[in-house]
């Protein structure tokens, strides 16, 4: 008989988060520590994470909160040891941190295009290389999770050309990680949402025509929440995952199916 309950348990799993301390990281980073993880998350901003640290006090877990710049390689080697410190290692890692700068491609300096790829692409690679060399590779375990977004897979009206540009570089990357890692028992899938709504992006959903002719396109009639992007992230880091890798899960309310 297969135990579900364990298979979709981290009980006793090591969780790298970043972006951990704002938006869907801070969201996914409480899921997997009550779902029985040790938790580290990583930003600009460590001190946001009080509340989870809060939290994990209150319910006998161990998170931790560490600054890190992801663009600079010097920096994720310090995090890293901070965590190996710490928690003794990485068995999962979501990469959540990302960045967008809103204006029109005929607008888009090089240095602002190259900024948005930096964060949500280039860091991303640095920090999966890394923790893959240090934690991941030597153990043959791992479950990676990358955030993407639907507008890595169709496009939107304007504003969005990096953004669209590095989400879409993502969801490439994981699939070929997936290829490369597969023989290290490591997975790598990446979750693409839709509209959730965060600090970043709340002027727009305050916005009601925006918000009527956004969720007019999704045929469940609503944005996302933070928990169904959480528990998403919960099955793809968890054991029930173990024979699935290269994925790209759309988690947007149908709005892919409606293209």
């Amino acid at each position: 008989m297969m135990d579900f309950q364990t298979m979709f348990s981290l009980q006793g799993k090591k969780a790298l988060i970043s972006g951990g301390t704002g938006g869907l990281g801070s969201a996914i980073a409480e899921a997997f520590l009550r779902q029985g993880a040790q938790v580290a998350v990583c930003g600009g901003h460590p001190q946001k994470a009080q509340p989870l640290l809060e939290l994990a006090q209150t319910i006998g877990q161990k998170a931790f909160s560490f600054g890190c710049d992801l663009t600079s390689p010097r920096q994720v080697n310090t995090l890293l040891e901070q965590v190996e410190q710490q928690m003794g290692g990485v068995d999962i890692l979501v990469n959540s941190a990302g960045i967008n700068r809103l204006m029109p491609a005929e607008e888009y300096s090089d240095e602002d295009f190259s900024h948005v790829l930096d964060v949500n692409l280039k860091a991303l690679h640095t920090l999966t290389r890394e923790t893959g060399r240090r934690f991941m590779i030597p153990r043959r375990y791992g479950r990676i999770l990358n955030l993407s977004s639907v507008k890595s897979l169709i496009g939107t009206s304007a504003d969005y050309i990096a953004y669209c540009a590095s989400k879409g570089a993502v969801n490439m990357y994981t699939k070929q990680l997936a290829c490369e890692w597969g023989k290290y028992q490591i997975t790598c899938n990446a979750i693409a949402p839709t509209f959730v709504r965060t600090p970043i992006n709340s002027f727009q959903l305050d916005d009601p025509v925006f918000y009527e002719s956004l969720t007019r396109r999704i045929p469940l009639g609503r944005i996302g929440k933070e928990s169904d992007i959480a528990a998403a992230a919960l099955f793809l880091c968890s054991d029930a995952s173990s024979f699935i890798t290269g994925q790209i899960l759309c988690v947007d309310g149908g709005l892919t199916a409606m293209q």
